[in-house]
């Protein structure tokens, strides 16, 4: 029981995080929360194994930034 217990409260905290980390990311504009997912994305386009993704976002991006939604 003390497992379980335990195992409540962290799921609890964990659930609390997410939900401010929501709150958050919804206060953004759209147009800053595209800048930081690009921003995300190029930071972490070589850990990504894009060839085996059917949904490679390069495409996403680039359309954004020739509409000049986000940075160059």
């Amino acid at each position: 029981e003390h497992d379980r217990d335990y195992m409540r409260r962290m799921g609890a905290a964990k659930a609390a995080t997410h939900a401010a980390a929501t709150s958050e990311h919804l206060r953004l504009t759209p147009i800053e929360r595209l800048r930081r997912s690009s921003a995300l994305s190029a930071a972490h386009v070589k850990l990504a194994n894009l060839e085996a993704r059917d949904d490679d976002p390069a495409a996403f991006y680039e359309r954004a930034r020739a509409l000049g939604l986000c940075d160059p």
